[in-house]
């Protein structure tokens, strides 16, 4: 009965291998291969994912405690080649840390993306990596996070590795216990705005946003939503209100150009008409600090053509206006000249008009 008892354990000691230390803890199929997808799947399912070897301490410590074989196949690693470049699957990380057997990668059969740990009887091959196809069935490990979410305090990460863990401050946090928090420079409020501030340990404070606005007949100049973040620097510098410019009209289909939009505050705008054009204004504006713009009227690019024939059908108009104007002024000059000639044909005229001084008859 005890002989039993022993060999039911040594057969679930054959099927499953579990290595637990104080950081990772490590699972592993010792009878049953699987492809390398298969691989990962059932390491999220029953565990975190598929082992990472990520330094020479994870390949020493495996290589002290995985099965070792005589021939393939060996152990799947969480490694596939993705857009070209070797990566952990596990966090999307780069391979930074390399052990590959001699010649190897070399893409064998053009289609090798995945990677498998050679735990190996012959010790000058252990502990290598090969590449080999995703579809090629071999032993799976798996790797078990420990780091929980009490483990550590909002203000820490949990940072695994192969025999420990351990808790350091999240970015923007210093102290023994995290305790302290970086800090912002004191914002102000831009003149003829306004500005709201709140954040989660203070108004200038790490995380802490502040937003700006304008009052009315002024734009705002920047970014309206600031935040404080870990470095103790805002994301950008603090905004500002000027007053803002009526728009330029422009007629014709010509190009104005800018530096902070058609309309800007203190933008500084060019215009530029289409060839065979003519500019009817001036070329250069600039928004002042006031809300007018300097040389600022309505503008036109107008072609050549309709140019010279608006300047000739002005002309023309010009020339009969003035003939017009002659001839209203002749027959003005006309009119006292014939009154003249009759009073000269008869000079009695006037004086048979003119009553009788005295009486008509005397008594």
């Amino acid at each position: 009965m005890t002989g039993g008892v022993v060999h039911i354990g040594v057969l679930i000691h054959l099927w499953l291998t579990m290595v637990n230390v104080e950081g990772w803890m490590y699972h592993f199929l010792d009878n049953e291969t699987k492809t390398w997808n298969e691989t990962r799947m059932w390491c999220q399912k029953h565990y975190t994912d598929i082992v990472m070897v990520y330094d020479g301490n994870v390949t020493c410590f495996l290589q002290e405690t995985l099965t070792k074989k005589s021939s393939s196949p060996y152990y799947w690693i969480g490694m596939q080649k993705i857009n070209g470049n070797w990566t952990w699957v596990a966090n999307g990380q780069t391979v930074n840390y390399e052990n590959w057997a001699t010649n190897e990668p070399n893409n064998n059969m053009s289609n090798e993306n995945c990677v498998e740990l050679y735990i190996s009887t012959d010790m000058e091959k252990s502990g290598k990596w090969n590449d080999d196809s995703c579809k090629n069935k071999k032993y799976p490990v798996c790797h078990q996070a420990q780091c929980k979410n009490s483990t550590c305090t909002v203000r820490e990460d949990c940072i695994e590795q192969v025999n420990n863990f351990t808790c350091v401050c999240k970015p923007g946090f210093s102290g023994p216990q995290c305790e302290k928090v970086v800090s912002c420079d004191q914002l102000s409020m831009p003149p003829h705005g306004r500005m709201e501030c709140s954040g989660p340990y203070g108004n200038c404070s790490l995380n802490s946003t502040c937003k700006f606005s304008c009052a009315s007949g002024y734009k705002l100049n920047g970014t309206a939503e600031l935040k404080c973040s870990s470095s103790g620097a805002w994301s950008t510098p603090p905004p500002s209100c000027s007053a803002e410019c009526f728009p330029i009209v422009l007629f014709g289909g010509g190009l104005m150009n800018c530096t902070e939009g058609h309309d800007g505050i203190r933008s500084a705008c060019r215009v530029q008409c289409p060839p065979g054009h003519l500019l009817l204004g001036f070329a250069e504006f600039t928004c002042r600090a006031d809300g007018t713009w300097v040389s600022s009227f309505p503008l036109m690019c107008a072609s050549y053509v309709h140019f010279l024939a608006a300047l000739l059908a002005s002309f023309v108009m010009s020339l009969l206006c003035c003939c017009l104007f002659c001839c209203s002024n002749c027959r003005r000059r006309k009119k006292p000249v014939r009154l003249r000639t009759q009073e000269m044909v008869n000079p009695t005229y006037e004086a048979e008009q003119t009553p009788l001084e005295g009486p008509l008859c005397s008594v």
